[in-house]
């Protein structure tokens, strides 16, 4: 068991971790599990002995069988040996114990929020609250008898035990209740943490709970023997523990914690030594929704590449329509095998993982399974390749596929969360001039630059064409924040990344009827239908007799020195507008430069156009593959 007994914030000493006493933890662990779900659907196994197979052994059997000889992890063989009519069922699939299994663990948490579940058939259950409401609730709470069986048959009166008393009584009633809704029995411990309540809940079996109170503690750890049977210490650590000599718990109990600081270090150490004192300070988690979802099979051996590939396929086809049911979208996945061992039989895995990419995930959760489970297929062949060699010989003996990083859909990719959905999707019109949306669109008047279209939804692009070099080819950048006697006050996103504001008044952008004399009034390179879909006030001020005199004088004096170095033999061609060329990052307004200098290029616009290519186009095309090539790093294109 992995989560019982966590490191103590205390590492100075042992004798200063001490586990509150007043804590009230159940662990429910129920009988013969696949069994019971087995005879739940078919009532006439109940008086048979029957035994659950998976390959060539045994997983469980009824107490029927068990009173006959037969234990659960024997071979078939051996089982029909010792009993002849035993009546044997496949279990290789795993779907309805897993759905019963989980309606357990609902159940529970009908009744109380903290349960954690511990595989198929085990769940821990904090009942603290409960335990002090019902005391609260109890005129006469010291007449509270155990329910159940009492570990060394101890009955002292203490407050603590008073609360395990209550305990054992809620463990009872729900315990009938699996009983009742489900059909299904089974033990229940009852003890102040997960590691001794886990431990004393097999006391008596079958369907019959246990408490445990502190004063039997050492009692318990005691009679363990092997370290193995300590929840928490698994087969590596054993093994680690063995090579020092410790063998039993008492033996764990004895060493010197700075013999196993020396082995594991201080955390470790200290963990292990609580432990072997029964000490276990780990809450009780919710488990909520797994975190990752596998299928696995084991056999004798497997040697071939194709039995392996039609082995992931069968896995991961079962694994996939379970995927499709949990609704949650896979964002990793990983294969595990383990190799034939004489010396190390069970404990021999490893394993290898990558992303999946969101293409395939997005066809495990949509019911393209066929398709879904083929590319996969795909990804874990791979991964197996990086395990084995295929060209040597190979004998594996167990295949386990799993899902892991378990997301839901709104939350990946594509979804509300994701980036993808602050920019939404523009529709391209065959029409020249296409219709602008008034409240998502505004175009500035004066310009100079073509502008292609201009979209504000969580962004604010300007789609200029730079220079004939890119016919074709649109790129994103932005206007100067202050231009056009905009406000501007809201945040938005080009290419992911912030780069400037929203213009305040853009919502209010409404179309206006303007007068032939008045449309006469614009420069000539302002289009009428545009001017026409800006808010009245800007109307007015690109009109009024200031501004016009003001771009007449512009027009007339020399432009403002950009920031960027000129040569006289290179200039910024006319139809460029000086202020948006200032605004472009200078490695760019020199790469520009150095274009013109060189080819001296005129920009397209809608007064410039050629049918057929000159010799200068031609001449000029592998310069501008190169220089697109490097522009593309400050412009996105569309």
């Amino acid at each position: 068991m992995d989560n019982i007994g966590e490191d103590s914030e205390d590492d100075d000493s042992v004798n200063k971790i001490t586990t509150p006493s007043s804590r009230v933890i159940l662990h429910f662990d129920l009988d013969c599990f696949y069994a019971q779900v087995e005879m739940i659907k078919n009532p006439a196994l109940r008086e048979l002995p029957l035994g659950i197979q998976q390959k060539y052994i045994l997983v469980t059997c009824n107490y029927v069988a068990r009173e006959r000889g037969v234990t659960k992890l024997m071979s078939v063989t051996d089982a029909k040996e010792k009993c002849p009519e035993l009546v044997l069922v496949k279990g290789e699939d795993l779907t309805h114990y897993r759905e019963m299994s989980y309606k357990v663990t609902e159940l529970l948490m009908s009744f109380c929020p903290l349960v954690e579940r511990l595989g198929f058939d085990e769940n821990f259950m904090d009942v603290t609250e409960m335990v002090e409401r019902k005391l609260a609730d109890t005129p006469k709470s010291d007449s509270v008898s155990f329910k159940g069986h009492v570990y060394n048959n101890i009955n002292t009166k203490t407050p603590d035990n008073l609360r395990l008393a209550v305990g054992s009584h809620i463990a009872a009633e729900l315990r009938e209740e699996m009983y009742t809704r489900l059909g299904l029995t089974g033990c229940a411990g009852i003890a102040t943490n997960k590691l001794l309540a886990k431990l004393v809940s097999g006391t008596f079996k079958p369907n019959q709970q246990t408490v445990l109170l502190p004063e039997s503690v050492s009692d318990i750890m005691g009679c363990l023997g092997g370290l193995r049977r300590v929840p928490g210490v698994g087969h590596q650590t054993a093994k680690r523990l063995q090579a020092l000599g410790l063998v039993g718990v008492l033996d764990l109990q004895m060493c010197p914690i700075s013999d196993l600081v020396t082995e594991f270090g201080l955390p470790t150490a200290q963990r292990l030594k609580n432990l072997s004192l029964g000490l276990d300070n780990s809450p009780v988690t919710s488990s909520g929704a797994p975190q990752s979802l596998s299928d696995e099979d084991s056999f004798r051996k497997m040697s071939l590449t194709q039995e392996v590939l039609d082995k992931i396929r069968e896995l991961l086809s079962s694994l996939v329509k379970r995927m499709q049911k949990d609704g949650r979208q896979p964002h990793t996945f990983r294969l595990t095998i383990r190799r034939h061992s004489a010396t190390n039989k069970w404990f021999s895995r490893e394993s290898r993982q990558c992303p999946i990419p969101n293409h395939i995930g997005k066809k495990i959760t949509s019911g393209f399974s066929d398709e879904a489970v083929s590319q996969l297929v795909s990804l874990a062949m791979k991964l197996f390749d990086k395990m084995v060699d295929s060209s040597a010989a190979f004998h594996i003996t167990l295949i386990n596929v799993c899902f892991c990083n378990l997301q839901s859909r709104s939350t990946g990719m594509g979804g509300k969360g994701s980036i993808s959905s602050f920019f939404a999707r523009s529709t391209s019109s065959p029409r020249k001039t296409p219709k602008i949306s008034t409240q998502n669109q505004v175009m500035s008047s004066h310009i100079d630059l073509e502008m292609k279209s201009i979209k504000i939804n969580h962004q604010y692009c300007f789609r200029r064409t730079l220079g004939s070099k890119r016919r074709g080819k649109k790129f994103n950048f932005t206007a100067p924040s202050s231009s056009h006697g905009f406000t501007w006050n809201k945040r938005f996103v080009v290419g992911g990344e912030e780069v400037g504001n929203f213009p305040s008044n853009v919502a209010e952008c409404k179309p206006q009827e303007t007068k032939s004399s008045v449309i006469h009034q614009l420069r000539p390179n302002v289009d009428p239908e545009v001017f026409k879909l800006l808010p009245e006030d800007i109307q007015k001020e690109l009109l009024s007799p200031a501004y016009v005199e003001s771009v007449s004088d512009g027009l007339s004096k020399s432009p403002r020195p950009p920031p960027f170095p000129q040569s006289s033999d290179c200039e910024i061609p006319g139809n460029v507008d000086p202020t948006v060329f200032s605004e472009l990052p200078l490695d760019v307004q020199r790469e520009l430069m150095s274009e013109w200098k060189q080819h001296k290029p005129v920009l397209k616009s809608p007064s410039f156009r050629k049918s057929g290519r000159t010799t200068t186009d031609k001449d000029r095309k592998p310069a501008a593959k190169n220089s697109q090539t490097n522009l593309l790093k400050f412009f996105k294109p569309n």
